[in-house]
């Protein structure tokens, strides 16, 4: 389909956006994945607005307490975040307060937020096949409401024509769901409308294979920066090919004794939207970031403090409707094992017996996930190491 750039006036409200920043965590609860469809305007920035099919997957979370949890509700603001919602037993509907938080710019120092809109008709220059769209928050309206039908999640109260050509762009108009700045008020990247959410079933994430930590490479620049040098194949342990369509491939950096490696948000602002971020898309490519290399700000060269005593590695992860399981961390030790007197004193020590307990303070069986290891001594003495499986 041709895309159609459209010209954006911005109109103010007065909206009240929720206290809370973004929800960035999965919500405890029932998990379930839905088929995206329906229509859209959409703004990238290098190309302008244009008008779209929605596509893609939206997790939905439904918890005991009657609440429900939706993820990336608009296709143009996919930040992985989520808002809340609940349960009307009258009518049968999800209903979506407006206002809640779906990202917040640390570039900016401000919120986007959800909204309730209308576009008005437009004007079109025949010349450039341009038009210029007011859009209209309506703040009467105070949730965005899903009528429950079976399988099926409707958008309710959402209309626009379908827009193929720039003939019917003369006569566009919409009414949906959409995005605002909490600040300024003005209209974000999209209008959504006639929007069906189709569940899909469940499916069970792969465990992917590890990942091939190649080389440490020192750069020679004068700030010391390094080069780490990796290669993720995209398949599971047996070698058959992960759906990154279908689930999320990504991996964390790992440093010495499993301490995660955080790249925040003043040395890598460019690549995540100034957010910091503890796990990467398998395949990021942006300003520090290749499927195959990162770029460190910090430094292991001499006269710098090093950020890792003598090993640096990744850990692949493959999620699929909310569940993950992990490849194990593959470390390249690139300077000599420290041996620190707490180790060398537990070397001469004979192990008792060795506990593992989950992020929730629960003795597990054996290492799932991010666990913790309990090591106890024939003296009595324990000592404990994070252990990610």
């Amino acid at each position: 389909m041709k895309r159609i750039t459209l010209l954006l006036a911005a109109l103010a409200i007065v909206i009240t956006a929720f206290a809370q920043g973004p929800i960035t965590e999965q919500p405890a609860g029932l998990f379930k994945n839905y088929e995206r469809a329906g229509q859209c305007v959409i703004n990238q920035y290098d190309y302008g607005f244009y008008v779209a099919y929605q596509e893609g997957k939206v997790g939905v979370v439904y918890a005991d307490d009657g609440k429900v949890y939706m993820k990336n509700p608009l296709l143009a603001m996919s930040y992985d975040t989520w808002v809340e919602g609940y349960i009307n037993e009258d009518d049968g509907t999800i209903r979506i307060p407006m206002g809640q938080v779906l990202y917040h710019s640390e570039y900016y120092d401000a919120d986007v937020i959800l909204s309730w809109g209308s576009t008005s008709e437009g004007m079109i220059n025949w010349d450039t096949y341009e038009v210029e769209v007011n859009y209209t928050p309506d703040e009467t309206v105070t949730e965005a409401i899903f009528r429950i039908d079976g399988d099926k999640l409707y958008l309710e109260n959402s209309q626009g024509a379908e827009v193929l050509t720039a003939e019917d762009l003369a006569e566009f108009q919409a009414t949906g769901l959409s995005a605002i700045w909490a600040d300024n008020h003005a209209w974000v990247q999209t209008i959504e409308w006639g929007t069906i959410l189709t569940e899909l079933p469940p499916v069970l994430p792969a465990v992917p294979a590890n990942p091939e930590v190649i080389e440490w490479r020192d750069m020679g620049n004068e700030n010391g920066w390094n080069r780490l040098e990796f290669n993720i194949n995209p398949v599971d342990v047996d070698g058959n090919p992960l759906d990154v369509e279908q689930g999320k491939l990504t991996y964390s950096v790992f440093t010495d004794n499993d301490q995660i490696f955080t790249f925040d948000s003043y040395h890598y602002g460019y690549d995540f939207n100034y957010q910091d971020v503890t796990e990467v898309p398998y395949d990021q490519y942006s300003y520090n970031f290749s499927p195959n290399s990162i770029f460190f700000y910090r430094t292991n060269a001499e006269g710098y403090d090093r950020f890792f005593e003598w090993r640096i590695g990744m850990q692949v992860y493959y999620t699929v409707d909310g569940v993950r399981n992990a490849s194990d961390i593959v470390y390249l030790e690139v300077f000599p094992e420290p041996h620190t007197g707490i180790n060398e004193a537990n070397e001469a020590k004979a192990v008792a017996g060795v506990r593992y307990y989950n992020m929730a303070g629960q003795e597990v069986a054996q290492p799932n996930g991010m666990t913790i290891q309990v090591t106890t001594y024939t003296d009595g003495t324990t000592s404990t190491a994070k252990v990610v499986k």
